[in-house]
């Protein structure tokens, strides 16, 4: 599910995804998912990769150079500070966050 890819450019050019939550507005967004559900730095980062670059588990884990076993290890204890049920339920959690964020009167 590569959903903000074709949102989100810099000047026409799509940046790739490591750099993308630096250089832009969700950069600040992601931070504060992070800190109201209480996710380590390599969740946020794995979250993230889930969000902006649409990678599915097994490039998730090569992207990040760990296991699959490992993987699913975070995103297992994401799911439940997050108290979601799949990857795709955190994903609409963090878009819901997101538009609350940049729309606060949504």
């Amino acid at each position: 599910m590569r959903m903000l890819n074709s949102f989100i450019q810099t000047d026409g050019v799509q940046v790739q995804h490591q750099q993308l939550s630096q250089q832009t507005f969700l950069g600040p967004i992601f931070q504060s998912f992070a800190k109201r559900h209480g996710l380590t730095p390599r969740e946020t980062q794995v979250l993230r990769l889930l969000v902006i670059g649409g990678l599915r588990n097994d490039e998730l884990a090569k992207e990040l150079h760990i296991s699959p076993k490992t993987l699913k290890n975070h995103l297992a204890c994401m799911m439940k500070k997050t108290n979601t049920g799949s990857s795709r339920t955190l994903q609409a959690m963090f878009f819901n966050h997101t538009i609350k964020m940049l729309l606060p009167s949504v």
